[in-house]
């Protein structure tokens, strides 16, 4: 019944087109999961543990960000989890209700539907870090700053590698999901912005005979390849590619050096990651590593991003300009971009006899000669 009423109030706040959103850090970790909370400034960390979907990325989200709480330098605001759903139209009422209830930064939401849901309202009362990004067509409130784990802007930097290389084409291999679709774009955007730069797009297909046919698309000496595919199908498509052309690929590729017989069919793919997966020795993930549970790649991947988000949190706590933000971050050095976006740049490694290896410059790439 509770959750009716915070539904309808979202119903009529939408119709007001009227928002107000709060921020605050914890009191020494004094986690509250409240129900008729008392007025009192504090930082709402909202997130969908409700969700059938989304509860266990948001478990370790959580995790990571409490994780921060605990170890960085203390803050004078308790920490309020809110719960939610998937549904935007809750999210967007437990916002308000958090707001209500004397919210002065909020944290959240994480899923992509959920920001958007924030981002078209006109006016956020209180600075709000949303976990994720949304449509570059959408103008976000003054309020609204996005930070989260888009591999968008890893297909980016990867285009960037790229063109450190003397090649002059690519030849963009994916298949029809939106993710897919969106990795192509951003990579193909970067590529071409270079004068002289051209590509080309193949879809993937598991017909035998057409995967036979990659290996003579694939064949050249000015081009290189980009994968916007999933871990198997690179697998399985890697076995068809002229090992003699460089390859690059997104942090789907990657599953943990652990799994040295998978990496091994990846041998020569180019990719990149966050530090939290691929230096143990980077200074701050040294500091948090003994925390990290013995989870999947992609819930270490959320469990950092719950430490960076409370890291950026205490930067923008601190009321310095946006453009002076930035710091070394277990998901990859954090800085200001544009727009209310703040970005992060992976690291950079190859597969090399199944296993990870980081490349710090583009002369430490090493050519793949196939096996």
């Amino acid at each position: 019944m509770q959750r009716f009423f915070r539904i309808i109030l979202g119903i009529v706040t939408l119709l007001a087109s009227s928002i107000a959103f709060a921020t605050p850090p914890e009191d020494q970790l004094e986690w509250e999961s409240i129900s008729e909370p008392p007025l009192e400034r504090h930082i709402a960390l909202i997130l969908p543990l409700e969700s059938s979907s989304f509860a266990q990325a948001a478990e370790n989200v959580k995790e990571g960000f409490s994780t921060a709480a605990m170890r960085e330098t203390p803050l004078p605001l308790v920490i309020r989890i809110y719960s939610t759903t998937d549904d935007p139209l809750d999210i967007f009422s437990s916002y308000h209700e958090a707001i209500t209830a004397g919210a002065v930064f909020v944290v959240g939401p994480l899923t992509r539907d959920g920001v958007a849901a924030l981002a078209s309202s006109k006016i956020l009362e209180v600075p709000t870090l949303a976990l994720n990004t949304v449509d570059n067509s959408l103008i976000l409130p003054a309020n609204l700053y996005l930070f989260g784990l888009q591999m968008e802007a890893e297909a980016n930097e990867l285009a960037k590698l790229a063109l450190s290389s003397n090649k002059t084409h690519v030849i963009i291999i994916g298949d029809d999901s939106s993710l897919s679709r969106r990795l192509q774009n951003a990579f193909t955007e970067r590529w071409q912005s270079e004068a002289g730069r051209t590509a080309e797009s193949f879809r993937y297909d598991e017909d035998p005979a057409k995967l036979q046919q990659f290996r003579t698309l694939t064949t050249g000496t000015q081009h290189l390849i980009f994968l916007a595919l999933d871990a198997p199908k690179s697998r399985h498509l890697r076995a068809y590619l002229d090992p003699g052309v460089p390859v690059y690929a997104t942090s789907q590729v990657f599953s943990g050096n652990d799994n040295f017989l998978l990496n091994n069919d990846l041998n020569g793919i180019y990719f990149v990651d966050m530090p939290w997966l691929l230096q143990p020795d980077h200074p701050a993930v040294m500091a948090y590593r003994h925390a990290d549970k013995d989870n999947s790649t992609d819930m270490q991947r959320l469990f950092a991003l719950g430490i960076d988000a409370f890291r950026l949190m205490a930067h923008l706590l601190q009321l310095q300009p946006l453009d002076q933000i930035a710091f070394d971050g277990v998901t990859g050095f954090i800085r200001y971009n544009y727009s209310n976006q703040f970005i992060r740049e992976p690291v950079a490694a190859q597969f090399q006899q199944g296993k990870a290896q980081l490349i710090k410059t583009p002369a430490d790439f090493t050519p793949y000669e196939g096996q």
